[in-house]
């Protein structure tokens, strides 16, 4: 019994990248998926390199498959292996670029599986859904040692590092190779981690076992990535695996699109398909390479993208090779004029290397950045206009004064600076708890209300000076009721719910009208009181009581 594929492939940029990495080829008897890294020109130029390589494989004028397609695939992995080697030791500033793959060969009777990196291969079979990749990352081998769950594998910071990859270095590639059991029935599914990172088993599942059509069922896999958010570029083939001999009466009567044997590839190898002998998703038939496709031309079409062109070639600059060409020449310009004829050829030139606009990747964090900076701008500025509409009442060297703002600092800087210090009122002149409140601080509602605050505390200040400065010894009971001093004690107590007041009184000016001859006891015992906490006072209220 021989096997069929009946297939689909997508892949998508994602919502954040601005290139894709990704490549993808999937023909009657080939399917591969590689994910590349190293930077986006370098990613693009690995993935796309090693998918052409691998893809000669399917090349219609192979039509023989071969007898061990283990051996086969291994051989096309080193061929690739030794490709990327060449293409880094030609151009060291592409050092780090690499690219992971999974791919499957299928010949007569025998399916060869070989997998590196953290791409992933799936097999739904009766509706289960079994993964049949392991991950090449750190975060896995912590897994596998029960250091971790396989849930904060998911969340670890780390989870994209990879312990093994298709990058150059080495003798040989250090890829798994195996056969694998596949029957009819079984439906592969091959993605890139934008997939499978973001979208849970269970869903996989669910979604690959819901769609009878491998194009509906790739398409929705995609959409589902890019629910989830799509910050990775997002690679996914679906293959339905068939009994070649009966694969036309199996095709579904719900499939949006009937089985062909058409190869298609998709992502970063599809931007110069058609010079590498590769067809791309989506192209018009009339566009689609023919099946007598060279060879030659095919196997190197990718690598002529990192060769030396001669002066004056001109290179596609929306190509993995051109921003590879572009990367290799950034550090020199040729001179305007610099032909023969004093003229340029049309088209981007090496030596008329510029960034590709498409590619200025620093515009988004820039635009995020300054609009983060304008906010946190608008919210400081607003908060120190309130706080200059904030007043108090405190000491500034031994006076009183009023402070606009408030009373505190921010990061080292006071929020608040000496307004007024009129009237000049000395703290040391006031009662000995309301010097204790100015140094404290006393908050005011508002500017006026901070003067009104100030004066109160002159008229203390006032009363406290008139009050130690009487004569300790007095001729006659008949001075004491002398109005200046009855006027002192009433004003005394007006103030009695400003600061420095200890007990509320009622008005004395409200008792000088009331009774035009005010009683020397109640005059004198407001003097004492408001004497007693006076700077000076000698606190012997009895003995001035006595006269």
């Amino acid at each position: 019994m021989s096997l069929s594929l009946r297939y689909a492939a997508r892949s998508h940029v994602g919502l954040i990248r601005d290139g894709n990495e990704d490549s993808g080829y999937a023909g009657p008897r080939l399917l591969v998926v590689a994910d590349g890294m190293g930077g986006q020109a370098a990613g693009e130029l690995a993935s796309s390199v090693v998918v052409q390589t691998i893809a000669q494989l399917d090349v219609a004028t192979t039509p023989q498959t071969p007898a061990d397609p283990v051996r086969a695939l291994a051989e096309r992995i080193n061929e690739a292996h030794e490709r990327l080697h060449t293409i880094i030791t030609e151009n060291p500033q592409l050092e780090g670029m690499g690219t992971t793959l999974t791919a499957f060969l299928f010949s007569e009777n025998h399916v060869a599986f070989a997998h590196i990196g953290d791409s992933r291969a799936y097999r739904l079979r009766a509706g289960r859904l079994e993964q049949l990749t392991a991950d090449h990352t750190w975060v896995q081998r912590l897994v596998d040692e029960g250091r971790i769950s396989e849930e904060e594998a998911g969340h670890h910071p780390q989870r994209s590092l990879l312990m093994r990859a298709l990058d150059g270095r080495g003798q040989v590639a250090d890829a798994d190779l195996s056969g694998i059991d596949l029957q009819p029935g079984d439906r592969l599914m091959l993605c890139s981690d934008g997939l499978s990172s973001f979208v849970s088993f269970d869903t996989l599942e669910s979604t690959l076992a819901g769609y009878a059509d491998p194009h509906q069922a790739a398409e929705a896999l995609i959409q589902l990535a890019l629910r989830a958010g799509g910050p990775d570029n997002v690679t996914c083939i679906v293959a339905d695996i068939l009994d070649s001999g009966f694969h036309g009466s199996r095709t579904s009567p719900n499939a949006e699109t009937q089985y062909i044997g058409m190869p298609v590839t998709v992502g970063a190898a599809a931007e110069h398909a058609g010079a590498a002998g590769l067809p791309s998703f989506g192209a018009p038939p009339a566009q689609q390479p023919m099946a007598g496709s060279d060879p030659a031309q095919a196997t190197t079409a990718v690598m002529s993208a990192v060769e030396q062109p001669k002066q004056g070639d001109e290179i596609p600059s929306d190509t993995p090779a051109g921003r590879a060409a572009r990367l290799r020449k950034s550090e020199r310009r040729e001179t305007p004029g610099g032909d023969a004829g004093g003229s340029q050829p049309e088209g981007p030139q090496l030596g008329d290397w510029a960034p590709d606009p498409k590619r200025r990747r620093w515009v988004k964090p820039v635009v995020v950045l300054g609009g983060i900076a304008v906010v946190v701008g608008g919210l400081g500025g607003g908060a120190y206009y309130w706080t200059q509409q904030q007043y108090y009442v405190a000491s500034d060297s031994g006076q009183v004064a009023i402070y606009q703002g408030v009373n505190g600092s921010f990061v080292g800087l006071r929020l608040s600076h000496v307004y007024s210090t009129t009237p000049q009122v000395a703290v040391s002149s006031l009662p000995t708890a309301s010097q204790d409140r100015v140094r404290a601080s006393i908050t005011a509602t508002s500017l006026s209300d901070a003067q009104s605050i100030v004066h109160t505390l002159s008229v203390l200040g006032s009363d406290c000076a008139a009050l130690t400065t009487v004569p300790s010894t007095v001729p006659s009971a008949s001075a004491l009721p002398v109005v200046p001093l009855g006027t002192a004690s009433a004003s005394a107590g007006t103030k009695s719910t400003a600061p420095g007041s200890t007990t509320a009184k009622p008005s004395g000016n409200a008792a000088v009208h009331s009774s035009p001859t005010p009683s020397p006891s109640a005059s004198m015992a407001d003097s004492n009181q408001l004497s007693a906490q006076c700077p000076g006072a000698s606190g012997d209220t009895s003995a001035t009581g006595s006269h």
